[in-house]
């Protein structure tokens, strides 16, 4: 099953802008599919790193240089978010009573904007979107069926990339991964693994040893890394594999940690596919998370492997206190020790998932102790912290992910009540809203020092929020990005607009009421955490009409 890399002239990339000029009527439908009202911010004035500029940054390939990555020749260090859910949501997190088992949609342009745009004002130069490519066995994944792929799975996938490219966004898929809250299929090794289907479909009990054995099995995830590296994107006209908005591919979700194979059977199977994928993809990265050697470290043996550029690793101190890391001081010596060995055999290294909150550093001057070391690590290659949510369709935010009811608070296991992250700050069993919100911005403070800026600019204005209700003279609206208050307005007889409600409702508000019977006309106004205000929302209810 093992495939040769040859040497191929570099492909020079089709500009995704002239690509979208010319798309016919089913992309200009499919773009319209955003909410009325909403709106992206305006081009931000920073770039997304020092150093190029945004054009020559988003249409220019990441490059592993040994230990380091560029990007149009100049070094380029990530950081950002991890948004799981980009591809389809509901399908990774341990299911709950607000997000069940067998959930699975697609998340929507506005829920996608609204991640892109808020990891944007966090300095995120790169987000790990696992759906981008894992979903395997349910009726809307990417691979429903053995070797049949979903149009529309591939679709969601499209928008989102199209998208990604316009904020500037470098983008890390992955091939396999956890599948928790998706109808897998059981086995005792596999813990929710997606690739269990292969098993299921080829009929073998022995998963966490056939997978890595099998030369059908092993043929069926090249497969399923083909039809995702070959398929062509209608909104910009290139192969997934010719994008740059695709800085590279995992390929799994701490692949092989408890499936009980050994060192050398784990290596061979991350060589078989590394190459399979080297002699497809001549110009993205290929990134290994397997743990076979536990969370955290690197096998000797994998470090040999010339198809790998990046070495990546979880870092949770919440799950292994003391060893993994420091809950006090967040000194990390195990995450610096493996990246100074992964430095030593050429290879670039990232802590593609850490922790932010509480439960894995006490305190913000620990998590900031944690970050400072990321920054001057010369052998920390990017980051990605877990995880981002973004405001719900319709009013608010998403609900908790993974949310078990862990009382009094979620010290120990697994809970989005601890790992969920809300930009402007939410209270939720583990964490206080103001708490959040600071260790936020200590978050978006080092995104910006990795893109090489000495401190982070002012907030990006945020976008027109959009109105979805006034019955009964009680308001709701779909957020703005980084806003963390909203003021209403009601018209006045004369069609004027008199502040009603000044700064006085956030996203965490269930509704706001007009004391006013009355029937009324409304608009809603955002502003950023600077409290420069942004665009209103379209007027709704009983308004004037325009002369």
């Amino acid at each position: 099953m093992t495939s040769h890399s040859v040497d191929r002239p570099e492909r020079t990339p089709v500009r995704p802008r002239r690509i979208l000029a010319a798309l016919g009527a089913a992309v200009v439908t499919a773009l319209a599919s955003a909410p009325s009202g909403y709106a992206a911010p305006p081009p931000e004035p920073t770039a997304p790193v020092a150093g190029p500029a945004t054009g020559q940054y988003r249409d220019s390939f990441v490059r592993h240089a040994g230990a380091r990555l560029t990007v149009n020749g100049r070094e380029f260090r990530f950081s950002g978010a991890n948004i799981e859910w980009l591809g389809l949501a509901n399908y990774g997190p341990n299911p709950s009573s607000p997000i069940p088992a067998g959930s699975e949609r697609y998340a929507t342009r506005y829920e996608v904007d609204d991640a892109l745009a808020t990891a944007r004002d966090m300095g995120a130069t790169a987000v790990r979107a696992q759906t981008l490519g894992d979903t395997i066995g349910c009726a809307q994944c990417l691979e429903p069926q053995l070797g049949q792929f979903d149009p529309a799975a591939l679709g969601q996938i499209d928008m989102v990339v199209a998208e990604a490219h316009r904020y500037g966004v470098e983008l890390f898929g992955e091939f396999d991964g956890d599948a928790n809250g998706a109808p897998t299929p059981t086995h005792a090794s596999l813990s929710g693994q997606g690739h269990g289907w292969y098993c299921v479909w080829r009929h073998r009990s022995d998963c966490g040893k056939a997978f890595f054995t099998d030369p059908a099995l092993i043929g069926d995830y090249e497969h399923h890394m083909d039809a995702l590296l070959n398929h062509v994107n209608p909104y910009t006209g290139l192969a997934y594999k010719d994008d740059p908005t695709f800085a590279g591919w995992v390929d799994g979700n701490n692949i092989g940690l408890g499936d009980g194979q050994t060192s050398a059977t784990l290596d061979r199977w991350i060589r078989t596919v590394s190459d399979h994928f080297k002699a497809v993809d001549h110009n993205q990265l290929f990134i290994d998370n397997s743990s076979v050697g536990g969370i955290g470290s690197i096998d000797p043996g994998a470090l040999r492997i010339p198809g790998v550029d990046v070495f990546a690793t979880e870092y949770y101190p919440h799950w292994i206190p003391g060893v993994m890391g420091d809950r006090v001081d967040g000194n990390a010596p195990t995450l610096h020790q493996a990246a100074a060995q992964a430095a030593a055999a050429g290879k670039a290294f990232s802590p593609i998932e850490f922790g932010w909150d509480n439960t894995d550093f006490l305190t913000p001057a620990a998590l900031q102790q944690f970050l400072t070391g990321l920054e001057a690590d010369p052998n920390i290659a990017g980051d990605n912290y877990w995880a981002l949510q973004s405001h719900a369709n319709g009013h608010g935010w998403q609900p908790i992910p993974a949310d078990t009811g862990c009382t009094p608070t979620c010290q120990w296991g697994e809970d989005g009540n601890w790992w969920a992250l809300y930009y402007t700050g939410i209270d939720t069993r583990s964490n206080t809203a103001a708490d959040m919100a600071a260790r936020a911005q200590l978050l978006r403070a080092h995104a910006y020092r990795m893109a090489g800026y000495p401190a982070p600019p002012a907030h990006q204005p945020v976008p027109a929020p959009t109105i979805t209700s006034t019955t009964a003279n009680t308001v709701l609206f779909q957020g703005s990005a980084g806003s963390p208050a909203y003021t209403i307005q009601r018209q006045a007889p004369g069609g004027a607009w008199k502040t009603v409600c000044d700064s006085c409702v956030t996203d965490s508000s269930r509704t706001w009421h007009d004391p006013n019977t009355d029937p009324g006309c409304y608009r809603v106004i955002g502003h950023n955490l600077d409290g420069i205000e942004g665009p209103a929302s379209s007027p709704s209810g009983n308004c004037r009409r325009e002369n």
